[in-house]
C-alpha cells in the first residue's frame, strides 16, 4: 500500500517518531504510573506487619529483566527498588542480603556520578525527559538516600557480626557527608546547564515558561490550592532540618567511632557540630560536654551546667536508635499554569509513637531525637523547587508545543482534503492519549524509611535484660537479654507502625 502521506511530510515525522522511541527506551519505569502509586501495596503490607509480602513486592522489580515482567533491573528507577530492598531486609534481620543491596545502590550513584556530563546515555534521557517527563532521568538518589544508605549499611554490618567493617564505614560518614554536600552543587550546576540547552533549543517554550511559570503566579492562581497548601506544610516541616543536608544520625555514629576508639577529641568535632545543628537537644549537649572533659578541652559557658555522662561511652554501654514511623514521600497532585500538569508534593505521615522508654538496671531511660528525617527531606524539596518548576514547566510546553505543531503541520500540507482530516484527526487522539499518559510526576523516593530516629543510652546492666516500651500510641512492651558476649550493643527499634515492630540487637564484642 502506498504510503499516503507526502514525501516531505514523511521525513519529517520519521526522525519524530525516532525521537520519541529514543526518549522511552531511555526512560524509567515511572513514566506513565508514578512511583508513589506503584509502591502502594508494598506500603500497605509493610506498614500493617506482613513484611514479606512487602520484601517480595520488591523483589518482583529486581528479578531478572525479561519482557513479560515487571522487573526494574537496568532502567532508571533500579537504584530506588535497591535501596528498599536494602532497608526492607534490614528490618526482617536479614543483615548480609542487607549490605548486598545496598553495595549495588552505591555502584549505581557512582556510575551516575562519575558518567560524562555529555553522554549517548544522559542526551538520549534528557531527550526522554522533554518528550515524556522527568521519570525518563535516572534516579540517581536524593541527598537524604545517600546518607541514609551509609547509616543503613554501617549497622548492616554490625548485625552481620562484622564489627571491624562497622567501625570502618563509620568513621567514613563524616566524609560521605560532605561529599553528599559538594556532589549537590555539581548536581545542581549540571541541571541548570542542561535547563540553559533546552531553553536554547526551544525559546518559544522558554517565553511562555517566563511568562506563565513563576512560583508567585502558581501559588497566587486559586486552582492551585492544593499546591499552595502543600508548599507551607513543607516549609513548616523543612524548618526541622538541619541545613546544608546534615543528617545527625550519620554525624553521631561518626562520633560514636571516635569514642570507641578513644579519640575524644576528633569526637569533640562531631558533637560540637551536632550541638550547632540542634541547639536546643539536650542530649548533644551531655554528649559535647563529656567529650569535651574527656579530651581535656575547655567547656564553654553555655554548657558549665551540663553535667557529664556518669557512665563510660567508650566501653559497657548500650545505645538504643529508635527508628520512628514512616518517612514522607511524594504524592501526586495536578497544577496549573494555567495548562494541568502533575506535580510531586511531600506528604506526611503522623508518628505511631511520641518517645521509647529503655528499662534497664532498675532506671528508666527516654529517647530523644536524633534526626528528623522528614525536616531533612522537606528541606531539600524546598531548595530543589526553584529548578524543579522550571524544567517542569519547560517540558510540559515544549510537549504542548510538538503536539499543537504537528497538527497545525498537518492542517497546512497540501494532500488529499480525506486523507488530510483522518491524519489530523488521527495526530490529535493520538497525542491527546499520549500527553494524558505521559502527564506524571515524578514521585520516585525511598520510602522505607523511618520519619525520624531517637536515641538513648545507658550503661550495660548488670542482668543484661533490657525492657523496651514506646509510648504515645498502641504501645508495645518488650524484654530482651543481650548475649553474653556483648560487651556494648547497639539496640535497633524499627517501628513503621504500630502494627508492626522489629527489635534488632547489634552487638559489639571487642569493648
Amino acid at each position: 500500500m502506498k504510503f499516503p502521506f507526502p514525501g516531505l511530510l514523511r521525513r519529517a515525522l520519521i526522525p519524530c517518531c525516532l525521537a520519541i522511541l529514543g526518549g522511552a527506551a531511555f526512560a524509567g519505569c515511572s513514566s506513565v504510573v508514578n512511583s508513589h502509586s506503584q509502591k502502594e501495596d508494598m506500603m500497605s503490607y509493610y506498614l500493617k506487619g506482613d513484611n514479606e509480602s512487602a520484601l517480595d513486592e520488591i523483589e518482583d522489580r529486581l528479578k531478572e529483566p525479561a519482557w513479560y515482567n515487571s522487573s526494574r533491573v537496568n532502567t532508571g528507577d533500579e537504584l530506588m527498588w535497591r535501596l528498599e530492598a536494602g532497608s526492607m531486609n534490614f528490618h526482617l534481620g536479614n543483615f548480609k542480603e542487607s549490605i548486598d543491596e545496598f553495595r549495588i545502590a552505591e555502584e549505581l550513584i557512582e556510575a551516575y556520578d562519575d558518567r560524562a556530563t555529555v553522554s549517548v546515555r544522559d542526551a538520549g534521557a534528557e531527550a526522554g525527559a522533554a518528550l515524556t517527563n522527568l521519570n525518563a532521568l535516572p534516579y540517581r538518589g536524593l541527598c537524604r538516600d545517600r546518607m541514609a544508605l551509609s547509616i543503613y549499611k554501617s549497622l548492616a554490618y554490625l548485625g552481620d557480626g562484622n564489627e571491624e567493617a562497622f567501625h570502618a564505614q563509620i568513621r567514613r560518614l563524616r566524609n560521605e557527608q560532605k561529599k553528599v554536600q559538594d556532589d549537590y552543587s555539581k548536581y545542581f550546576e549540571q541541571e541548570k546547564a542542561e535547563l540553559d540547552a533546552q531553553r536554547k533549543s526551544n525559546p518559544e517554550a522558554a517565553k511562555q515558561a517566563d511568562a506563565s511559570g513563576k512560583e508567585s503566579d502558581i501559588v497566587g492562581s486559586p486552582d492551585n490550592a492544593e499546591f499552595t497548601a502543600g508548599l507551607k506544610e513543607v516549609r513548616k516541616v523543612a524548618n526541622k532540618g538541619y541545613g546544608n543536608f546534615l543528617n545527625p544520625a550519620a554525624i553521631f555514629l561518626s562520633g560514636l567511632g571516635s569514642v570507641r576508639d578513644g579519640n575524644f577529641d576528633n569526637a569533640r568535632i562531631d558533637f560540637q557540630r551536632l550541638c550547632e545543628a540542634m541547639p536546643n537537644n539536650p542530649m548533644f549537649k551531655k554528649y559535647y560536654a563529656t567529650v569535651l572533659r574527656e579530651a581535656n578541652r575547655d567547656v564553654p559557658d553555655d554548657l558549665a551546667g551540663v553535667a557529664p555522662f556518669d557512665f563510660p561511652l567508650d566501653h559497657d554501654c548500650v545505645y538504643v536508635i529508635f527508628a520512628n514511623g514512616r518517612s514522607a514521600a511524594f504524592k501526586q497532585i495536578a497544577l496549573y499554569f494555567p495548562i494541568m500538569t502533575a506535580w510531586p508534593m511531600c506528604e506526611f505521615y503522623a508518628a505511631p509513637f511520641s518517645r521509647l522508654e529503655a528499662v534497664a538496671g532498675g532506671k528508666t531511660y527516654r529517647s530523644e531525637i536524633l534526626a528528623d528525617m522528614d525536616g531533612i527531606l522537606a528541606q531539600e524539596f524546598d531548595e530543589r523547587l526553584p529548578g524543579m518548576i522550571a524544567r517542569i514547566v519547560l517540558n510540559t510546553l515544549i510537549k504542548e508545543a510538538a503536539y499543537y505543531g504537528s497538527i497545525t503541520a498537518l492542517a497546512v500540507t497540501d494532500m488529499d482534503p480525506t486523507v488530510q482530516a483522518i491524519a489530523i484527526t488521527s495526530v490529535a487522539v493520538g497525542g491527546a492519549v499520549y500527553r494524558a499518559a505521559m502527564n506524571t510526576a515524578d514521585t520516585r523516593s525511598w520510602e522505607i524509611l523511618p520519619k525520624e530516629f531517637q536515641l538513648t543510652q545507658f550503661p550495660m546492666p548488670s542482668d543484661r535484660r533490657v525492657t523496651l516500651r514506646p509510648t504515645g500510641g498502641a504501645a508495645f512492651s518488650k524484654t530482651i537479654e543481650l548475649p553474653a558476649d556483648c560487651k556494648s550493643a547497639i539496640i535497633f527499634v524499627d517501628a513503621p507502625s504500630a502494627q508492626n515492630a522489629a527489635i534488632h540487637v547489634l552487638p559489639m564484642t571487642t569493648k
